[in-house]
């Protein structure tokens, strides 16, 4: 599911941020270490409140559909306030904005997948640039295209997008309806997978082959854990 940017009002979405926003640091880096150990890294140089925050201001610009534009506005001012200085030209805010607004319309939509997946109980991974025509495409998620699996199948646990820094592959919820009209099958089996050693801030992390690191977390899992 593509992230939209101004103008949507996603309900699950917003209620994943906000119980984001509630929950205590601590607790959600114990969270993160749960699902991930990598994932609680990305914030790193940040405050605690300074992360906060910046939560709050997504929510906000979320919430009342400014989107981008409307969190790019309070960026220098939350940051000023704690000190924290982005020499990155504005990259930076406009990456934590498509980071944090993809996994919680991830978080989100994985909702409303578990509500339907008895009708519509498989999932197809689509990548947005299959024939990899830019050059900032992974080939690794164009190899996934067109993967159809069952929703609760494990691969989701690692592969349900998004993967990567400015990763846009979503899935599409699917019925048995919509495989026979589109003549898709269900994958016997997974794809291969295979582990790779990354380096981030001088430490050797394990991720999947295609995942950056921090990335293979099914943000959908992470909602429903916050909702417990």
């Amino acid at each position: 599911m593509a992230t939209p940017e101004t103008g949507v009002r996603f309900e699950e979405a917003i209620d994943f941020l906000r119980r984001r926003l509630a929950l205590p640091q601590a607790r959600w880096l114990e969270l993160m270490r749960e699902v991930d150990a990598a994932a609680r890294d990305r914030s790193a140089g940040m405050s605690d409140a300074l992360v906060q925050d910046i939560i709050a201001e997504v929510l906000a610009a979320i919430e009342d559909g400014s989107g981008l534009p409307g969190f790019l506005e309070g960026w220098d001012d939350i940051t000023g306030r704690h000190g924290w200085t982005d020499e990155s030209g504005g990259r930076r805010a406009e990456l934590a904005f498509r980071i944090m607004t993809a996994q919680a319309y991830a978080a989100g939509r994985w909702q409303q997948i578990q509500r339907l997946k008895r009708v519509r109980p498989y999932l197809r991974y689509v990548h947005v640039d299959p024939e990899l025509l830019q050059p900032s495409s992974r080939p690794e998620h164009a190899h996934w295209h067109g993967t159809v699996l069952p929703v609760d199948h494990e691969w989701w646990l690692t592969h349900y997008p998004p993967n990567g820094w400015n990763c846009r592959c979503y899935v599409q919820s699917l019925s048995e309806r919509d495989l026979a009209r589109y003549g898709w099958q269900v994958d016997a089996e997974a794809p291969a997978e295979r582990t790779v050693i990354k380096w981030v801030r001088g430490r050797a992390v394990e991720t999947p082959a295609g995942i950056d690191p921090g990335f293979a977390v099914n943000w959908g899992m992470v909602g429903l854990k916050l909702a417990a």
